[in-house]
């Protein structure tokens, strides 16, 4: 058994960083234990490329505070995302004037709901029939793949919401990335004495005794008088015999109930890097279809969203996300790259010879295989509002949980830092 600490930390992703900091600041001890080799959890740098590229998050999508303060305080610089949004459409490719085909009448019809339902339900009930095939269609991909959402489970008032304001249209990226506030936040908790212990997989959380005894897969336990939780909510409602489970003694049913009652999705990630910019180079203006400053383009293949570092950089990203990316999660890194380089080709009316030769590096990010996140991040269904409280409440003020999927902001990296702030008043205020 190890000497106790203060608060020990489940988890050294964003949120249990800047609960450190913001912890230990106070005088407490700090002991951070991660399963992974690194802090940062779903923030990850990718090897093998040329510039930094991400693995996980990241875009700041409109105006966080939390996050923006952090980057100032770390002395870092991001900017807005440049280029031009397109359509494709079964080889058809349009400059884009809205995210979807039939804009304004899908947001006539969800600001006039008068009561939360699934998205499905609401497309259903709305946009019946044949005619609306398309539209249907369309929205579903966009709100899966924004949200790593399924359409049977994700709130319609979240969506409408969500597309009121600036998340989608106005997204700024960080130079450097979300790393560079991983590794600020490391060196902040390292000044105040926090301690980690990295490839640490907690496997037991045993909180009826006054201290609370943690244990790990490697052996290990430690003691504390308070746990902070921050896993994710893959991590929380996973099974018995899965890696990256969790046992709590005693169990606490009503919390994993509420946590399968809020909505948790998948993303693949495929991040690609090119010898040439050859869709806005004029050197392939006869062999591959140009998209002058390319930012974003939305297709209708299986890998429907692609973007770029910047628009004259060779660089280009495809996501799929939610239930989409559910059904293609088991597949093979092989297979997984093969579906989105036909995918690419098809959204950009281009040869894939070309695409495949001018191919240097590429990594696919397959998050519902995680063993240690189960998923990318969280959504709203028409029952989180209810169920939020009873995850966030503590056990016997003794084992706290926090993470993106609490804070007001569900599925950033913002709401993480909520998250965090919330849950450093709820235990400071008991010490």
């Amino acid at each position: 058994m190890e000497k106790t600490t203060d608060i020990i930390i489940v988890g050294a992703g964003i949120c249990g960083l800047f609960a450190a900091r913001e912890l230990s600041k106070k005088g407490n001890t700090i002991l951070l234990l991660e399963a992974m080799e690194q802090a940062g959890g779903r923030i990850r740098v990718l090897p093998g490329f040329s510039r930094m590229m991400d693995a996980g998050p990241e875009f700041i999508h409109g105006n966080l505070p939390l996050t923006k303060a952090l980057i100032k305080e770390a002395g870092v610089k991001f900017h807005e995302q440049e280029g031009e949004f397109y359509q494709s459409k079964n080889g058809k490719i349009i400059e884009a004037d809205e995210l979807i085909e039939g804009w304004d009448e899908v947001m006539k019809k969800i600001n006039e709901l008068e009561e939360d339902v699934t998205l499905s339900t609401f497309l259903s009930e709305h946009f019946a029939g044949e005619k609306y095939r398309d539209v249907k269609a369309a929205v579903t991909r966009l709100a899966e793949g924004f949200d790593a959402a399924d359409a049977d489970r994700i709130s319609a008032f979240a969506v409408r919401e969500e597309w009121a304001g600036d998340s989608i249209e106005e997204s700024y990226q960080i130079e450097g990335g979300y790393s560079s506030l991983i590794s600020f936040l490391m060196e902040e908790c390292k000044k105040n004495g926090c301690t980690f212990s990295f490839q640490t997989a907690v496997t037991a959380v045993d909180w009826e005794q006054e201290t609370v005894t943690v244990h790990c897969a490697d052996g290990q336990s430690y003691e504390a008088p308070k746990v902070l939780v921050t896993v994710s909510l893959g991590v929380l409602s996973a099974d018995e015999n899965e890696k990256g489970y969790i046992r709590f003694s005693p169990g606490i049913p009503e919390k994993i109930a509420a946590v399968k009652k809020m909505g948790f999705g998948p993303v693949i990630k495929v991040n690609m890097e090119f010898g040439a910019t050859f869709w806005n180079d004029e050197r392939y203006k006869t062999t591959a279809t140009q998209l002058p400053d390319l930012r974003f383009l939305n297709s209708n293949t299986a890998f429907p969203a692609w973007w770029t570092k910047e628009p004259k950089a060779p660089f280009l990203i495809g996501w799929v996300g939610g239930s989409a990316a559910a059904k293609m999660q088991h597949l093979s890194e092989k297979e997984l790259l093969e579906k989105a380089l036909t995918s690419l080709s098809a959204a950009m009316n281009t040869p894939e010879e070309l695409i495949r030769s001018l191919l240097k590096a590429h990594s696919v990010s397959n998050w519902g295989t995680e063993p240690f996140t189960k998923g990318a991040y969280s959504y709203q269904t028409p029952d989180t509002h209810k169920v939020k409280k009873v995850l966030a409440e503590p056990l016997m003020h003794k084992v706290y949980f926090a993470g993106e999927a609490l804070g007001d902001n569900m599925g950033t990296v913002e709401a993480a830092m909520e998250s965090a702030k919330e849950v450093v008043v709820q235990i400071t205020n008991r010490n």
